[in-house]
């Protein structure tokens, strides 16, 4: 059980999708509340039925916000897509019911004036969570197991597909220069040395090759400048918003339930591909 929860997740961190799910579980709670009036709530007088109802679905949309807007801005290492598994994915979901439940509750004390207790609010939350578990479990590994076998069985025939054209035999002694924003501290390199780009927040981190062995180098730079330094390099392609990758270097290409993977000579790192960019992936890989 340890080793399945520990497989990795991908995490969407699209804004546009976060506002439909933040917009589209209010409503739907809004609805479903309306229409089917479980918990007694067919007792609310039909005169302000709609507005206390609505109430329930603004804070689900108010709660959910939080948890899926300013948590993940207020602690953007935490949701970092390198490090979810399908652990965090779970209890990311429990807590995102959790804190909706909670708000619930309170709406609930503030509107009927039950009596509020310790005891009555843990059996609100335990509830919410007891009926949430299971099916949050399954859906998440069954998602998993699912992404997992369609890209691993797509990204089998890319591999099948790989060329391993060499784009940089034409520039065998040419040398590139990465630009730093002190130009005292600007990389030449020769240019079939270099293996891969990573952004690392202020920085860039070169991984190249010197006599054979594998080197790095952290200099103060952005993605979008060494690609810009790089355009006339077709082996080299941006292929996730934080990777530009030398297409000689890789050996193959697999995936994980958060997508592609490529393989690179000289490493045993795993280098991700954006979805996005997953047919073009392929088509340079085969060209």
């Amino acid at each position: 059980m340890r080793g399945l929860l520990s497989q990795p997740y991908p995490i969407y961190d699209s804004p546009k999708r976060r506002w439909i799910i933040i917009l589209g579980m209010g409503i739907f709670v809004y609805l479903f509340l309306f229409f089917f009036r479980p918990f007694e709530l067919n007792t609310l007088p039909s005169d302000s039925a709609h507005i206390i109802l609505l109430g329930y679905g603004l804070i689900c949309s108010s709660i959910l916000f939080i948890d899926l807007i300013v948590i993940p801005f207020l602690f953007p290492s935490i949701f970092r897509e390198e490090k979810w598994i399908v652990g965090k994915e779970i209890l990311y979901i429990l807590w995102n019911i959790s804190t909706i439940g909670l708000g619930n509750a309170f709406y609930t004390y503030w509107h009927w004036r039950t009596n509020f207790t310790l005891q009555w609010l843990i059996h609100f939350q335990l509830m919410t969570l007891m009926v949430a578990v299971l099916p949050v479990f399954a859906l998440v590994l069954i998602k998993q197991n699912t992404l997992l076998r369609k890209n691993l069985k797509e990204t089998r025939a890319l591999s099948q597909m790989m060329n391993y054209k060499k784009r940089l035999d034409a520039f065998k002694e040419e040398m590139i220069m990465l630009s730093a924003e002190n130009p005292r501290d600007n990389m030449m390199l020769p240019a079939n040395d270099l293996m891969f780009i990573n952004a690392a927040d202020n920085y860039i981190e070169v991984h190249y090759l010197e006599n054979g062995k594998v080197k790095k180098k952290l200099i103060r730079s952005s993605l979008k400048k060494a690609r810009n330094d790089l355009k006339a390099y077709t082996a080299f392609y941006r292929c996730h918003r934080a990777w530009i990758v030398n297409l000689d270097m890789v050996k193959s290409i697999t995936g994980n339930s958060q997508g592609y993977r490529l393989l690179i000579e000289n490493c045993d790192f795993q280098i991700p591909v954006s979805r996005n960019l997953n047919l073009e992936i392929g088509q340079r890989l085969a060209r």
